[in-house]
């Protein structure tokens, strides 16, 4: 019998953004998401990963080429509205408000909400995210990288978006809590959001996501199944920067 095929989510055609008009740097990407999946998008520095999600997002000019999430087109509309179509993004940076606690950031972003689901949405996200609930009071300034990192995606969470995505959620952070906030991420994967994680930590992204695709100079040089490109050297190293001793990777 053959398996479902779950719908596609949110795809890009031709895809090509950038600050300026004459200098592109997503260059024509074709890119397509599946329901409750988890697609990393790897590559090298400067190769235009986070200003293709940012373009997805609506941070990012986009110049020719459509988007489109759960069959609607969503190419003109603004970054703000966006969310409201259930497409929510964490930045790498300044995605909380430091001066602000947890309690505060969560209310803020429960603002977009109708007044009567907010309470619930926010006890949702602390039962989600006990170590938020224990520390509500405390100024976000104040938080561990890890804990930071964790209210960024609940502020983004908050209003229960269909796609999730996330740019460079491990910078900064020891190996320790990257495998936490990134276990994290695959359970909330798990409960039906689907996940586009932008990283430059290839082995920890590759053991968590399902698929990745590779962008090279703005364009999509590769893809596969996690598993089968963490396993393959000569992609590593050649789009990757990941080199191998031959020795362990020979027959």
């Amino acid at each position: 019998m053959m398996e479902d095929v779950k719908p596609v989510v949110l795809s890009t055609e031709g895809l090509v953004a950038g600050y300026e008009r004459d200098l592109p740097i997503v260059r024509g990407v074709d890119f397509a998401v599946r329901a409750g999946e988890l697609v990393v998008v790897l590559g090298p520095n400067g190769a235009g990963k986070s200003t293709f999600v940012k373009a997805i997002a609506g941070l990012v000019p986009v110049h020719s080429g459509t988007m489109a999430l759960d069959g609607a087109d969503i190419t003109a509309v603004p970054a703000h509205e966006k969310i409201r179509h259930g497409l929510a993004f964490v930045p790498q940076t300044e995605n909380i408000f430091a001066t602000l606690s947890i309690n505060d950031n969560l209310l803020l972003a429960a603002d977009i909400l109708p007044r009567e689901r907010r309470a619930g949405r926010i006890a949702a996200l602390y039962d989600m995210f006990p170590d938020l609930s224990a520390h509500s009071s405390r100024r976000a300034g104040q938080l561990s990288g890890g804990q930071r990192q964790m209210l960024a995606v609940a502020r983004a969470l908050i209003v229960e978006p269909s796609v999730l995505i996330l740019d460079e959620p491990s910078a900064g952070l020891s190996p320790k809590i990257v495998a936490e906030v990134f276990a994290r991420l695959r359970e909330i994967n798990a409960q039906g959001v689907t996940i586009i994680l932008v990283e430059q930590n290839v082995k920890a992204a590759l053991a968590i996501a399902d698929r990745a695709v590779i962008l090279v100079e703005g364009a999509i040089r590769h893809e596969g199944t996690a598993e089968g490109l963490a396993d393959d050297p000569l992609v590593a190293e050649l789009y990757l920067g990941v080199r191998h001793d031959r020795a362990e990777v020979s027959p």
